[in-house]
């Protein structure tokens, strides 16, 4: 838990929701059933903090009294990933008893964007025994697919579904995991080839620019002439033309090559680590940073962020994290993230019996 957010942050967060118009439908679906069984229906941003909380007037005063308020974060609690920090970082529906730091159990199910496969938050059932009632999952699976579906179909908003982290950013680069690299504007979400991902990343991760030997040594496993680098940037710039990019507010200049107004999900994720926001950076990383691609700068970059959110994930001691971090497949052949994994997991649980039968395979190698 955290302490709350004042109004003005509270206020922007629920403007900057992909769910906020979906928010009377979630209520209509859950809301009263909620107020019924004496629990809180809660509606979240994608690291876990409450936006809009439904229920009953006595059920909310009690809740406030153990700090259960919106602009409060509930994802990780008592040092372990609650139900709903489960629920964001694995992308499965999950609950949680009472523990440390919890006094109400808590079930939620991830609700994502499926126009662009990104997180949006998270409905939850929290403020008493009824949240894990078994059928409790099921409602919150029906009604997530059904905000779901309204996305699918709704035009998409101007902006990304995860707003960037900084304030200077019109646009925001997703190149982590195996899906395509792509571009988010307010215009909508542009593919990219993996030659204009590795310029726009090396870009991005330096504000002050570049000079074109730089650049070449950094994107280009084998050297290149200048005006092979140039032809490259004059294609790299229609591209963003056609996409609104520019249009949006970014800008790619030269002399030297520098992108402004551009974020990308490596260095949010880099952030996130720094701060010890684990749940946040395991929801933001995809996987590997442009899996690949052998431009010098990106091989590093990988390894870089890779082993630092490992480290993170291992050092954490949770067993959600674990398992969220061993979903990725750059996972599969660590044996001591299993090992960990085979520990932490609840001894007879399904997810210790898996871990320990990854690690036998490993160990017979």
């Amino acid at each position: 838990m955290t302490d709350p957010w004042d109004h003005s942050q509270l206020a922007a967060a629920r403007a900057g929701s992909p769910l906020a118009a979906l928010v009377p439908l979630a209520h209509a679906l859950l809301g009263g059933a909620a107020r019924e069984a004496g629990v809180l229906l809660v509606v979240t941003d994608p690291a876990g903090r409450l936006l809009w909380l439904d229920g009953a007037d006595t059920d909310l005063a009690e809740a406030e009294g153990w700090g259960l308020v919106a602009g409060t974060e509930w994802a990780l609690v008592g040092g372990a990933l609650s139900g709903l920090g489960r629920a964001l970082a694995t992308k499965a529906p999950s609950r949680s008893p009472r523990g440390p730091g919890l006094p109400q159990p808590f079930a939620a199910v991830a609700v994502r964007d499926p126009r662009q496969g990104t997180l949006c938050g998270a409905l939850g059932i929290t403020g008493g025994d009824a949240a894990l009632a078994p059928f409790v999952l099921a409602a919150l699976r029906g009604a997530a697919a059904t905000l779901e579906s309204h996305l699918a179909t709704t035009a998409l908003p101007a902006g990304p579904a995860v707003p960037v982290g900084s304030a200077s950013a019109h646009a925001l680069l997703r190149l982590t995991g195996p899906d395509a690299p792509t571009l988010d504007t307010p215009h909508g979400t542009s593919s990219l080839g993996r030659r204009h991902a590795e310029l726009l990343a090396v870009l991005a991760a330096a504000p002050a620019g570049l000079d074109g030997a730089e650049l070449v040594r950094r994107v280009y496993s084998q050297p290149v002439s200048g005006v092979t680098l140039r032809a490259e940037i004059a294609r790299l710039r229609k591209a963003l033309e056609e996409s609104g990019a520019l249009d949006a507010g970014v800008s790619l200049g030269s002399r030297p090559y520098r992108l402004s107004g551009v974020e990308d999900d490596a260095t949010r994720v880099a952030a996130h680590l720094a701060r010890g926001a684990l749940v946040p950076a395991l929801n933001e990383y995809g996987g590997e940073l442009l899996p690949g691609s052998d431009a010098p700068e990106i091989l590093r970059r990988r390894a870089e962020l890779s082993t630092a959110l490992r480290g993170a994930v291992l050092g954490s001691a949770q067993a959600e994290a674990l398992s969220a971090f061993l979903a990725l497949p750059e996972a599969a052949q660590d044996a001591e993230a299993w090992a960990a994994a085979a520990q932490l997991m609840p001894s007879g649980s399904p997810r210790r019996a898996t871990a320990e039968a990854r690690l036998a395979a490993l160990r017979a190698r």
